[in-house]
């Protein structure tokens, strides 16, 4: 039988998901949407409507519980902040899946994402733009010693990030120098400063279960043009070095294109297999 889909966040990788995902339309009865932001709804919802594919088939849910219930799968790709709220609402539909973005909104919330999946609970986590996830997943079964993420972004993609706020005079370095270390420091405080650029760090947290191990440096770079993220993993079962480099999304460059299409990639597993 033919799935219902939902979509938590209505921005650029939603949009870049739903653009593409027009093969596998026929697979789906019908997509709910909701947005926190109407405008953003609107537009995303105007958009897509005129899209033969679509036609008939998108519909507006006012909440998200409402969008919950009506929906087999649900993408969040809306904050760090709706994770909370979807993990409790959830609650009654053991047999749905969840596929969530916001992979800090996790970490925040790790006890009980851990608790869900211990009761058979579905929630699933894109690998974002690094690669090696099962790597580190199956190290973790040794055990994991350290990971080290360095991550370097083009300056103006990390401009508006939270930590300049508190310190006004690190702005002034980043914006005068070629390249500035503007964070060096665990998980948790990587990804309260930089929710909208450090995903990465999120991800290495919750597939490796050993958040405290996590340690993260950011690197704003006047001269690149890519996303990169080195990834060090110390090991019981060995050491593992991953290197990406990626192209920024045309309309967010705080995002790597490779996000969106590994959203893509795990949503089609889920709609195609039941993954």
């Amino acid at each position: 039988m033919n799935k219902t889909l939902g979509i938590i966040g209505t921005g650029n990788i939603a949009t870049i998901v739903l653009s593409k995902l027009t093969t596998l339309a026929d697979k789906l009865r019908k997509i709910y949407v909701y947005d926190i932001d109407e405008d953003k709804l609107l537009l995303f919802l105007k958009k897509f409507s005129r899209i033969k594919y679509y036609t008939d088939k998108l519909l507006r849910c006012s909440n998200i519980k409402q969008l919950i219930k009506k929906s087999d799968v649900i993408m969040e790709s809306a904050s760090v902040g709706a994770v909370s709220e979807i993990l409790r609402s959830i609650k009654p539909y053991k047999s749905k899946t969840v596929i969530i973005l916001s992979v800090g909104g996790l970490l925040e919330n790790f006890d009980e994402y851990k608790l869900l999946l211990d009761k058979g609970y579905r929630i699933k986590i894109p690998s974002g733009a690094i690669a090696g996830c099962d790597a580190l997943s199956a190290a973790s079964i040794a055990g994991i010693r350290s990971i080290q993420l360095t991550t370097t972004k083009p300056v103006k993609s990390l401009l508006n990030s939270q930590i300049f706020n508190l310190k006004p005079s690190l702005y002034k370095k980043v914006v005068k120098s070629t390249r500035t270390e503007i964070f060096n420091g665990d998980v948790y405080t990587a990804v309260k400063y930089f929710p909208q650029n450090i995903n990465v760090a999120a991800t290495l947290a919750i597939v490796s279960g050993c958040p405290e191990k996590v340690r993260v440096k950011i690197i704003a770079d006047r001269e690149i043009t890519s996303n990169v993220h080195e990834i060090s993993i110390n090991s019981l079962a060995g050491e593992i070095y991953v290197r990406t480099e990626n192209v920024p999304s045309e309309n967010n460059p705080k995002t790597s294109y490779l996000a969106a299409l590994s959203t893509l990639s795990l949503l089609s597993d889920v709609i195609l297999h039941n993954y």
